[in-house]
């Protein structure tokens, strides 16, 4: 009877706490063993005007389409914001995102094909004429990238974004030398985890040859620029998408 795929595979697991849970399970169903040391920490904003989120609420029908960033935007909205209009577009970056607003029995309308801004503003829908006229709330946390408001505003929307909550820096201590020595690999779901990664460790030298698990080229490229010797390219930074890279990953070692 073959192994587990995962058997005695020891696997960093980077991401905030209640988020780790089904990836390590899985890795743990697989034969492995889950190392979780979450990277981020989810906090409300400390400018966070919940007065300024109800007048919002009670605005929510004089817009057109909500774009949720990530699976925390959407359970974080949702504090705010339990009900949406039915006449919204909803729209989404990556299937894990998607999964999130089903959950909560949002239907989906547009599905970025990746989970990036990128691959949203390549799809018909957001390009002119379509997207001109749009009155958009984009749901996030504070800091996110621009890329996606200024180009949507240049197309002729008009954006908005909701920030609800922040990803925070955890006050962990590093990781000590028995633990990274019996690591087999490392997975980071986005390029901000692995700049905090590195930031918790003080001194990263001794996890630059252990098999880095990153979801896109950007990372890639970050990865390297960190020194990392080994890395490999998952197709996403979904829980699937992970274990399929660790599965390839160990069949050919």
């Amino acid at each position: 009877m073959p192994l587990p795929p995962l058997q005695d595979k020891t696997i960093l697991v980077t991401r905030p706490y209640g988020r780790h849970n089904n990836l390590c399970s899985k890795i743990t169903e697989q034969g492995g063993k889950c190392l979780h040391y979450p990277v981020i920490s989810i906090e409300p904003p400390p400018e966070l005007d919940i007065e300024q989120l109800l007048k919002l609420r009670e605005q929510l029908h004089s817009f057109t389409m909500a774009i949720f960033i990530s699976p925390t935007a959407v359970e974080q909205s949702a504090i705010y914001f339990p009900v949406l209009p039915e006449h919204f577009t909803i729209v989404s970056l990556g299937s894990k995102t998607t999964q999130a607003l089903l959950a909560r029995s949002i239907p989906v309308d547009i599905e970025a094909p990746e989970h990036n801004s990128e691959s949203l503003l390549k799809t018909n829908n957001f390009q002119m004429p379509n997207i001109d006229g749009q009155r958009i709330l984009i749901f996030r946390g504070t800091g996110g990238r621009a890329l996606l408001g200024d180009t949507l505003a240049r197309r002729g929307a008009q954006v908005r974004y909701v920030e609800t909550y922040q990803r925070q820096l955890p006050p962990h201590p590093p990781l000590d030398e028995q633990q990274v020595a019996g690591l087999d690999a490392i997975t980071i779901s986005s390029n901000e985890s692995l700049d905090n990664l590195v930031t918790l460790m003080e001194d990263p030298t001794p996890l630059i040859d252990i098999p880095l698990l990153v979801p896109s080229d950007r990372a890639v490229t970050l990865a390297r620029q960190h020194g990392f010797r080994i890395i490999v390219r998952s197709e996403n930074a979904t829980d699937e998408a992970f274990l399929e890279a660790l599965h390839k990953y160990f069949s050919t070692t």
